[in-house]
């Protein structure tokens, strides 16, 4: 009829597809902005609301399982907040080493593992034994007391050093590391730290921190290291 009449045919818009690209980038981008704004989490109050739940239960519900936040996944470092308490603890860890008759007594490191807080062998356990006496009791209360105020779960491992020792309560070295990382464990429990927390492990001599070929060198491999984990599990992985 266009072309009976002399009329010019309809030309077709070549840019349409602009329309549809500019569609598309916009919900490309109103996408990724959700997925980031539901990806993006505020680690201390998701923190705060852990403890609150494990305060309301007590830690003592047999069958509730509490979800860290994300940050507490292991393997997935630690938070700006954690690190703050780590070394808020080094700290007061330091001022114990001021206490008369065990002055150096405690070394603090950190690892990628956590806060290694180490105990002499010669101040806090028996010569040759597993047995904490009894004047280093006060230190150690003070210790499990700002232990006790942390969430992170802990991990007690025995070192000696490369001496061989062979007695009718401890064959070898390892069967002394164990016993005196259990020990502490024990003391740890008795001073109301959850038990789900707590882990004890023995070494040896294969550990050392330096040389055994010296006398100060093998009294500083003959420890017992309370290592406070970064990474934090739940009772289920416990």
């Amino acid at each position: 009829m266009r072309r009976r009449r002399g009329l010019p045919e309809p030309t077709e818009n070549a840019d349409r597809w602009l329309v549809s690209y500019a569609d598309f980038i916009t919900l490309l981008f109103a996408f990724f902005t959700t997925l980031y704004a539901i990806s993006v989490v505020d680690a201390e109050k998701a923190e705060n609301l852990v403890d609150s739940i494990r305060e309301s239960f007590n830690e003592s519900t047999g069958n509730i399982v509490i979800m860290e936040s994300p940050t507490d996944i292991p393997g997935a470092g630690s938070s700006p907040t954690e690190q703050t308490r780590f070394e808020l603890l080094g700290d007061r860890v330091r001022d114990l080493n001021s206490t008369p008759g065990f002055e150096n007594g405690l070394r603090v490191r950190q690892t990628e593992e956590g806060m290694v807080i180490s105990l002499a062998d010669s101040l806090f356990f028996t010569g040759g034994g597993a047995q904490i006496p009894a004047d280093a009791y006060p230190v150690l209360e003070n210790l499990a007391g700002l232990l006790s105020e942390l969430p992170n779960h802990i991990r007690v491992e025995g070192h000696t050093d490369d001496e061989p020792i062979s007695t009718a309560q401890f064959p070898s070295n390892w069967h002394l590391s164990a016993a005196r990382a259990v020990e502490f464990v024990r003391f740890l429990e008795q001073r109301d730290i959850a038990r789900y927390r707590l882990s004890a492990s023995g070494f040896a001599a294969e550990r050392p921190l330096v040389s055994n070929e010296t006398a100060q060198g093998r009294a500083i491999n003959r420890r017992v290291d309370v290592v406070v984990l970064r990474a934090r599990l739940s009772r289920r992985d416990r």
